[in-house]
């Protein structure tokens, strides 16, 4: 369960994380910090992604395959965000068509399951 300060903190985060994604899409409006989530969505969505990809070396169930599902969707996430943020800045090659923030919301949904679900399995 939560007993120690990193399961709180995954948790918390999780759960911040899982709101900021479900809140635009049951139609609830966050006023003035959806135009800030907006602007910095791919960084959110890349930093919680290597955020779960840190906890999911806490899950030490790798056998029964949460902690490598875990791993996984961290992985790809993380992914996601860092090709979006590196194209944003020029750095690769290539341009990353716009993503809509439909998208971005069901990203950050799946990213706070994970952490949420990852801070009651870790060690």
């Amino acid at each position: 369960m939560l007993h120690s300060v990193r399961h709180w903190i995954s948790f918390l985060v999780g759960a911040l994380v899982f709101l900021l994604g479900l809140f635009p899409l049951i139609g609830k409006s966050l006023g003035p910090v959806s135009s800030i989530i907006g602007g910095i969505a791919a960084y959110i969505v890349a930093f919680a992604g290597l955020y779960i990809i840190v906890d999911s070396f806490f899950e030490f169930s790798f056998h029964s395959g949460v902690g490598l599902g875990t791993l996984i969707i961290g992985l790809l996430v993380f992914s996601f965000g860092i090709v979006v943020v590196l194209s944003l800045h020029g750095i690769i090659s290539f341009k990353v068509p716009e993503i809509s923030m439909f998208i971005y919301n069901v990203l950050f949904i799946l990213e706070g399951l994970f952490l949420m679900l990852g801070s009651f399995i870790m060690d």
